[in-house]
């Protein structure tokens, strides 16, 4: 075969036609791998110029490639296409003390016969002999396969036409994983798939690589009893006591930073399956957003997954960004709708494939799931992934910190991060730990204190006026017989500390509860005024909560006497000439005062309270029985007659 074989760009046998028939093509022979990868990659350099002087003879061709294995490819190609052709391949520069007859000098010798001498080398500036570059008639730089090169290349192969092959299938693969992944006697679809592994396997960073499993894990006691009773079943199904239909596929629910996605991978890691994740944000990333190309992007997921020669555990991250198709408008159901079909009935396939497969969503909003998605058989189990409770925290900084610090420096710590998520706690510890190491020091808590509470700024006075202030309202709270079950002086935003109280259901607020709760709101200010100071400006936003409550309770619920609601309320006479706002008014003076005896008279806890606010700077409800004694909890005294304020308001009118 002479090298003008390369001008062809596929090599077809044309039959013979007779007059006024149509031309028969036979279809042409399969290739090997390499031998296919090589004449498209040369193809894909040639220009019809280059095609010319490829026909001509005594010709000096250079080769420039992209690495050392495409140019053994071509030399191999080249030299297989035509034997009067001298051909060679140099990767590296002459050995010192080695003969300078290396590196293309013996080949350009052959030029005085008449013969064409094509050298190849990925760095022909650098490897080649000077007088090759200088009498070269051309150099050629030979692109890297592109998708186009590989699409056809696994045509010619198989010779079947080549479906869901994209760009990222191929990203990082060299010459090498072509021709390892595109094999004779295989589909297309099968090439196809060794190509999505080989890609995913070299993007694999080395975090991605280690293995995380449920014992790397510090997870809340919910998440804790789903992810073990799901890889028993898995081992059950893995060794064949129990159909592959007993896995139960879920959806992980919770906010950005609980965990989601790794608690997917260690449940994987934990049995020894394969872990596959992918998210809907991936399909529109790699498709372009067309309609058939997010379905096709879909497809090579849950293709790897029923491929998979291994037991696997699929993730289908951000699966909210499938939108609920009952929630839609006509014209966003026609385009989505399909996508959505799609997705639902690959779940079905997967889950009657007869494979060990266990089927995992994660999502932030579970309530904007479609209804079809979540329903028995398909992500039926829900798993809420939440942020931890107290107890959770303690678990999780005794985990990321092991013996580094005592168990008490772990209690304080777990009650300063409320709201934080398991990341954030093992973020924390691990910076804690680096900064320790770096100094050359063992770990103390204040390095971890001040990640999880850092300073703000705040003076001592302030600090002490904060901690009186919330300490009032706590106290308070307590003698009022609301359960406390923080009590805070960190800083977030404009708040300086705050207190939260649970009184149980609020859904049918009596007067007694308002009035109790409205007490409690000017603890704070009451304890400003009796212990403090005096009134500041930190009792703002309790001055407009109280006022909203009041105003609610008479406005709206009807609780101070007149049934009439806002629209129909003549503010000027609320009731029998008195103005609402003198109502609100000796209201707000009664709360006051009740607070401020309560306060007075409790002024030793207060200040038991201050104290230990400033070391801990947040304090739990079991902490706070703690400190002051598990007093019991006095209900208030209130006036037997619930119309005295507008008495009072009438008197004072």
């Amino acid at each position: 075969m002479s090298l003008s074989a390369l001008n062809r760009k596929s090599r077809k046998d044309t039959g013979k036609t007779s007059a006024g028939s149509e031309p028969v093509t036979t279809p042409r022979e399969l290739e090997r791998p390499g031998e296919a990868l090589g004449r498209l990659l040369l193809d894909r350099a040639l220009t019809p110029k280059l095609r010319r002087l490829f026909k001509s003879a005594a010709k000096l061709i250079i080769i420039k490639t992209k690495d050392e294995a495409t140019a053994r490819l071509l030399d191999t190609y080249i030299a297989s296409q035509d034997g009067n052709v001298v051909v060679e391949a140099y990767c590296e520069p002459p050995r010192p003390g080695k003969s300078q007859d290396l590196n293309g000098r013996h080949e350009l010798a052959k030029l005085q016969w008449g013969r064409t001498v094509i050298l190849i080398s990925p760095d022909p500036e650098r490897v080649l002999v000077p007088e090759a570059l200088v009498g070269a008639d051309v150099i050629i730089t030979v692109p890297p396969p592109n998708l186009a090169v590989v699409r056809q290349t696994i045509r010619s192969v198989t010779g079947q036409p080549v479906r869901g092959l994209h760009r990222a299938d191929i990203e990082g693969l060299g010459v090498e994983n072509f021709v390892t992944a595109i094999r004779p006697l295989l589909s297309a679809r099968e090439c196809v798939f060794n190509l999505r592994r080989a890609s995913k396997a070299l993007r694999k960073d080395v975090g991605a690589a280690i293995t995380v499993t449920l014992g790397d894990l510090a997870m809340t006691r919910s998440v804790s009893a789903w992810a073990l009773e799901t890889l028993d079943l898995m081992e059950k199904v893995e060794e064949g006591k129990l159909k592959s239909t007993s896995l139960i596929h879920g959806c992980l629910e919770g906010p950005p930073g609980t965990g989601k996605t790794t608690l997917a991978q260690a449940v994987a890691g934990s049995a020894g399956w394969t872990f596959v994740r992918t998210s809907v944000g991936e399909w529109f990333a790699s498709s372009g957003g067309h309609l058939g190309d997010v379905i096709r992007a879909a497809r090579r997921f849950f293709d790897e997954i029923a491929l998979a020669t291994t037991p696997v555990v699929g993730l289908i991250d951000e699966i909210d960004s499938l939108p609920n198709r009952a929630a839609m408008d006509e014209k966003d159901s026609q385009w989505w709708t399909p996508v959505v079909t799609f997705v639902l009935t690959e779940i079905d396939k997967l889950r009657h494939a007869g494979k060990p497969i266990l089927l995992l969503g994660a999502t932030n909003h579970f309530e904007k799931l479609d209804g079809a998605l979540i329903r028995p058989g398909r992500l039926e189990r829900r798993v809420p992934v939440l942020l931890p409770d107290s107890m959770d925290r303690q678990r999780l900084f005794a985990c990321f910190l092991g013996d580094r610090l005592p168990t008490s420096a772990v209690v304080q710590l777990a009650r300063l991060a409320i709201g934080a998520s398991p990341a954030r706690i093992k973020s924390w510890c691990e910076t804690a730990v680096a900064r320790a190491q770096k100094a050359g020091r063992p770990l103390v808590l204040r390095d971890v204190l001040d990640l999880v509470a850092p300073p703000d700024g705040r003076s001592p006075h302030k600090d002490r006026a904060i901690a009186l202030h919330e300490a009032g309202h706590a106290v308070v709270a307590i003698e009022l017989g609301l359960p406390v079950q923080e009590v805070s002086i960190l800083s977030m935003g404009a708040i300086g500390g705050y207190v939260t109280t649970g009184d149980g259901d609020t859904s049918l607020l009596t007067r007694e509860q308002i009035e109790r709760t409205g007490t409690m709101m000017l603890g704070g200010r009451a304890a400003d005024e009796a212990l403090g100071p005096g009134g500041h400006a930190g009792a703002a936003a309790d001055l407009e909560s109280v006022n909203s409550l009041l105003r609610s309770a008479m406005l709206d619920f009807g609780l101070y006497g007149s049934l009439r609601t806002a629209k129909n309320t003549d503010y000027r006479d609320f009731k029998n000439g008195v103005p609402l706002a003198v109502v609100i008014d000796i209201e707000l003076n009664r709360f006051l005062k009740r607070a401020t005896e309560i306060v007075i008279r409790r002024q030793t806890d207060i200040a038991r309270l201050v104290d230990v606010l400033l070391d801990e700077r947040v304090i739990t409800g079991e902490r706070l029985d703690e400190i002051l004694g598990a007093s019991e909890s006095a209900q208030p005294d209130l006036p037997p007659d619930h119309d005295e304020p507008l008495a009072l308001a009438e008197a004072a009118s």
